[in-house]
């Protein structure tokens, strides 16, 4: 009996939810030629000038892209994956993460200013970040019907264990463990007033939402209904 070909995994990456860990394990599992990583600028560039069929071949797809452009180069059995972490706790790690790693691209320009900064100064990017990469929509209510259409399965960072455990399924390897990595090892200057704690709460407010849907509507996992296993 021939036994069908795996469905290829794209997992759009969402920077500061756990995404490598889960890379990682599922990397761990699949042949280095099966896996195509896209994590900084170079990398992205290059897979922006890749055609179909050179993406055709890999059994994992990963990384800091949009999901119009992952559509674009995958495979039309591609089952579309991430994660999703509350926007808060995510754009604090974020600004930990510039701040404190001095290899960081940005850590010249955050090392010295604190987190309060970080949110005024990012304050016309910010809103509708997670919507827009996951869905190209710029509100929730907008993302959360392409969420449930175009993704095979979405999870919270609660739910990573169970989100490797389908995944290793669907890619037809034997279950891997998720262990940290990438891990922010300091803390940045976290000052917060009111008029801060304001704007951060509206500059999240379409990723909450979408966060929300998730976390509590679907209890942490969101899987497609016409997907099997």
């Amino acid at each position: 009996m021939i036994r069908p070909t795996p469905a290829q995994v794209v997992f759009i990456h969402l920077p500061k939810t756990g995404g490598f860990a889960l890379h990682a394990a599922l990397a761990r599992a699949l042949p280095p030629d099966r896996v195509l990583r896209i994590g900084d600028e170079v990398e992205h560039a290059a897979f922006l000038a890749m055609a179909p069929d050179q993406v055709a071949g890999q059994a994992l797809v990963s990384g800091h892209v949009t999901v119009n452009e992952a559509l674009e180069r995958a495979r039309p059995d591609a089952r579309f994956v991430t994660l999703l972490r509350d926007p808060v706790a995510r754009l604090l790690s974020a600004f930990n993460y510039m701040a404190t790693w001095r290899d960081h691209p940005l850590h010249a320009e955050f090392r010295d200013r604190g987190f309060a900064e970080f949110i005024r100064e990012s304050a016309q990017a910010l809103p509708a970040e997670a919507c827009r990469q996951l869905t190209g929509a710029g509100t929730a209510k907008e993302a959360i019907p392409i969420l449930e259409g175009c993704y095979a399965l979405v999870g919270t960072t609660a739910r990573v264990d169970d989100v490797s455990a389908l995944l290793h399924r669907w890619l037809g390897v034997a279950p891997g463990r998720v262990e940290r990595e990438n891990v922010t090892a300091g803390q940045g200057r976290i000052n917060l007033d009111s008029s801060t704690c304001e704007l951060l709460l509206e500059v999240t407010r379409e990723d909450r939402a979408l966060f929300d849907h998730v976390a509590l509507r679907h209890g942490g996992l969101m899987k497609h209904p016409g997907v099997p296993g």
